[in-house]
């Protein structure tokens, strides 16, 4: 179902590494120093710090020097300075839009802000295969939050028509891909697998009654092998993006698959989850991001909480430069790093699920003596060769985590109830 190699920004898209570097960094620098002039938080946190927008002279200064924004620092700026807190950089006047997220977190947007919100989201759609004259079911919600109405403004800059179907009713988004004959279905994972599902108990076949060849898919942790059965169960190439409501459209996957593209626009890095030291261009760790879409309210190094693993960093068949980055792993809360691997565990429910015979689990990360340990306890529910599991389990998570395991296997009921899926002694 592969298209033609065409870009939405073919120079920034194509740019060799190191410029781009440089072009990010002078509009980092501009940003800041905007940040600075305009927004009370972050002149004060600066001035804090006794660092001025004329010290940050590298990209180098920038990760040594300037704090970390997070969204617990967001909703109590907020709350303690109702309704937008100090971070806002403009005259209320020049507000057009406000968004609500989790938290509370209240986003403001002017007209400027906006246009580069949805013009990100276009980028990423139109790379991920959108064309004109598509038809587009968009499943988000678009009440209070951005979602919905910020990814129907991007399809439409794109040139597709939109369905603004919304979340819920899979039996109606069913009839109405079939009835619209849509091309490209825009959906969490979850939910494109259930209007799959729906469409069978109506009596629809997805693979012969629907039109779609694009599943364009965000916002949850989903393993390799549900995006291959969602791609086979609805006959459609599934492309994914990443972006947080507070940071905007970080990531996108191309017509080639194989990992999502890093914006060009988007200053990003990975930092240890634990000590929040930044690591070197590449490395598996939390993703931190600054993207200059607001001007309203500037959120500067971003710290997301989402772990990713290594980048790709090779020019992609598709001829994009960008480094690539894999899918997301997890939370980094809920994340162990043994002998610098991140054990995450989705990765391990991944192979327990395989077994329909094992049932609770728990990862249990040690340093008895000298180096890291792992274990994984699983609890099964009936009769089996616990030897000839246990080396099955080995050889499975050995394939998935690129460790090697020592497996636990107990009898259901074993485990405490309340036990928790990591169990970090480490930190005893």
């Amino acid at each position: 179902m592969k298209q033609d190699k065409e870009y939405w920004d073919k120079k920034v898209e194509t740019m060799p590494m190191e410029e781009l570097f440089q072009r990010q960094f002078q509009t980092l620098r501009r940003y800041i120093e905007y940040a600075y002039t305009k927004s009370p938080y972050y002149r004060r946190i600066l001035q804090e710090k006794k660092v001025r927008p004329s010290d940050i002279t590298s990209l180098d200064d920038y990760y040594e020097n300037f704090p970390f924004i997070t969204k617990s620092i967001l909703i109590e700026n907020q709350r303690r300075n109702p309704p937008l807190g100090d971070l806002l950089a403009v005259d209320q006047k020049e507000l057009r839009k406000l968004y609500e997220t989790a938290g509370p977190i209240f986003l403001p947007f002017t007209n400027e802000d906006y246009d580069l919100e949805t013009s990100r989201y276009a980028h990423a759609y139109y790379s991920c295969g959108a064309r004109k004259g598509d038809i587009v079911d968009v499943t988000v919600t678009y009440h209070w939050t951005l979602a919905g109405t910020v990814l129907d403004d991007a399809f439409g800059k794109v040139g597709c028509a939109v369905i603004p179907g919304g979340p819920g009713q899979s039996r109606t988004h069913a009839k109405n891909i079939k009835e619209t004959k849509a091309t490209v279905l825009c959906a969490f994972p979850s939910f494109a697998a259930q209007i799959g599902e729906a469409a069978r108990e109506i009596g629809l076949d997805p693979l012969k009654d629907f039109s779609l060849r694009l599943a364009i898919v965000m916002g949850e942790v989903r393993s390799e092998d549900s995006k291959k059965a969602l791609s086979r169960s609805l006959n459609v190439d599934v492309r994914e993006v990443y972006g947080t409501t507070e940071l905007a459209l970080v990531a996108y996957e191309c017509q080639e698959g194989g990992g999502l593209h890093l914006n060009g626009e988007v200053v990003f890095e990975t930092v240890d989850p634990k000590t929040g030291k930044h690591l070197p261009y590449g490395e598996p760790g939390e993703i931190v991001a600054t993207s200059f879409t607001k001007r309203a309210l500037p959120i500067i190094r971003y710290r997301t909480g989402d772990l990713v693993g290594p980048l790709k960093m090779e020019t992609c068949a598709c001829g994009r430069t960008t480094a690539k980055m894999p899918r997301i792993l997890g939370r980094a809360s809920d994340i162990a790093k043994v002998k610098g691997i991140f054990v995450v565990p989705r990765q391990v429910e991944n192979v327990i699920t395989k077994f329909p015979q094992l049932g609770r689990y728990q990862i249990v990360v040690d340093h008895p003596k000298t180096v890291d340990t792992l274990a994984i306890a699983i609890e099964y529910k009936e009769e089996i060769d616990l030897e000839k599991m246990k080396q099955l389990l080995v050889n499975e998570l050995r394939e998935e985590i690129n460790l090697t395991a020592e497996v636990r296997l107990m009898r259901e009921g074993t485990m405490s109830g309340d036990a928790p899926i990591l169990d970090d002694r480490r930190k005893n």
